[in-house]
């Protein structure tokens, strides 16, 4: 069987284009992946709404907390952006990124839906990479099981129709 290859789209969710701008420079080998940047949740919600979700497709999503604009506009916060994301698709896995003022948020962000729960330290950069590659191979142990429990249940009628055919002509030959 054929596996259909895993495509990785990674979003950044950050009011601060710079550290959005070095949080995709983190990110190792990103030719790999289908990188995009965000400084509203708006504007990802909006992008996300427009996406077809694929089942071998991942959506890995790293999001801050607080959100502003120059306007003084009431914007989503992490937590409704999270939830508004698990809405549009379940699949789409939430790293929640908070700064130093935003622990406070961890359980909760978990309890809505989040993969995990990063602080926006030095260690970041590390992190973000490990929690990218974590992913990835869970999504690719996924497709492996599918793909096998597929197998399985097609070798399981293949067995039951040669012994349904086995059966008919052994049926067959007693009444001739």
């Amino acid at each position: 069987m054929k596996k259909t290859p895993i495509k990785a789209n990674i979003y950044i969710v950050d009011y601060d284009p710079a550290y959005t701008a070095s949080l995709k420079k983190a990110i190792e080998k990103p030719n790999r992946y289908n990188i995009l940047t965000f400084t509203t949740g708006e504007k990802f919600i909006a992008h996300l709404t427009t996406l077809k979700f694929r089942v071998n497709d991942i959506h890995i999503v790293f999001l801050g907390y607080h959100f502003y604009d120059e306007g003084d506009r009431n914007l989503m916060n992490g937590i409704e952006i999270l939830e508004a994301v698990k809405v549009i698709c379940t699949n789409v896995e939430v790293v929640m990124l908070y700064g130093e003022d935003e622990s406070s948020y961890g359980a909760y962000a978990r309890n809505s839906g989040a993969y995990d729960f990063v602080p926006k330290t030095d260690t970041i950069f590390l992190r973000i990479n490990n929690i990218i590659m974590r992913i990835i191979s869970q999504k690719k142990l996924q497709q492996s099981r599918r793909s096998f429990i597929l197998s399985a249940k097609i070798l399981a009628a293949y067995i039951a129709l040669v012994i349904i055919v086995f059966l008919v002509f052994t049926l067959i030959s007693k009444f001739r």
